[in-house]
């Protein structure tokens, strides 16, 4: 199979994801239900996103020191501000089960006190770092896998914006944003409980770091204090978006530490 007739082939299923996504509301117990949660959500979603990243692309251009210098060319604003809006009605048709689920009054994973979360909140921060570690382990080898030949067709209109944007963080193939926010189903799961307000806190934290990760500059403070919480920082993701085949890590850098495929590996390898 050639490269072009792969990407076609990715053209085809993110479309057909988004059909066989939207279509799998007809088999809710309620489907009106379902779509009004869907709309509701997609509605808050591109909302933060789209509003949060015009606001951090405002920040990044009035200070900060950039990264690849003066930009060549316009930005592709409006192609990732697409990708991201097409990327967030995915996120919709996965969060739209949980929250059809709550309104019809059924129980749920998402639990609003410490009781009902199982434990004591020691255990809760100790499920919440677990958590954390689970989702940097998915979210890199996520990513790895979509660096493949095979897969790299879901995830190549995200490495077209080499000097990106904040309007980037999330402008990923449908296919991509299922295997990214898939883990959202659990909260379909009772026997799952996550903590609501330490579980909406590390979507914020999520969605904050994406944008400064994006954002194409960088400030000393951040990039002083994320390294030593082990996250990633904008220099280190945007050698991802210039360089492509290395710094996969999406929250923290120690994956690609462990298996060394950080821009320095890359480095010390063609040295050695």
């Amino acid at each position: 199979m050639t490269r072009l007739s792969r990407m076609r082939g990715a053209d085809w299923i993110n479309t057909g994801l988004l059909v066989a996504m939207t279509a799998a509301g007809l088999l809710h117990p309620d489907p009106g239900l379902f779509f009004a949660g869907l709309l509701q959500c997609f509605a808050v979603l591109t909302a933060i996103v789209l509003g949060g990243a015009y606001v951090s692309h405002k920040l990044s251009q009035r200070s900060g020191t950039r990264i690849q210098g003066p930009r060549r060319g316009r930005s592709m604003i409006l192609q990732e501000a697409y990708e991201s809006t097409r990327a967030m009605y995915t996120v919709a048709c996965i969060s739209a089960w949980p929250i059809a689920q709550i309104q019809m009054g059924d129980p749920s994973g998402l639990v609003w006190t410490t009781e009902a979360a199982g434990g004591g909140m020691l255990t809760i921060v100790a499920q919440f770092f677990f958590g954390v570690i689970l989702a940097d382990a998915w979210t890199y080898w996520k990513h790895r896998l979509l660096h493949t030949q095979l897969f790299f067709g879901f995830h190549k209109q995200h490495h077209s914006f080499r000097d990106p944007t904040p309007f980037a963080g999330f402008a990923i193939s449908p296919f991509e944003a299922l295997l990214t926010f898939c883990p959202i189903f659990l909260l379909c799961i009772p026997g799952a409980p996550h903590y609501a307000p330490m579980y909406f806190g590390l979507i914020a934290a999520f969605v904050g770091l994406n944008f400064y990760l994006h954002c194409g500059v960088t400030y000393r403070l951040a990039e002083w204090l994320l390294p030593k919480l082990l996250l990633n920082s904008s220099a280190h993701h945007n050698l991802h978006h210039s360089k492509a085949n290395v710094n996969f890590g999406e929250v923290s850098f120690f994956w690609d530490r462990l298996c060394k495929t950080s821009w320095a590996d890359a480095q010390a390898k063609k040295l050695g």
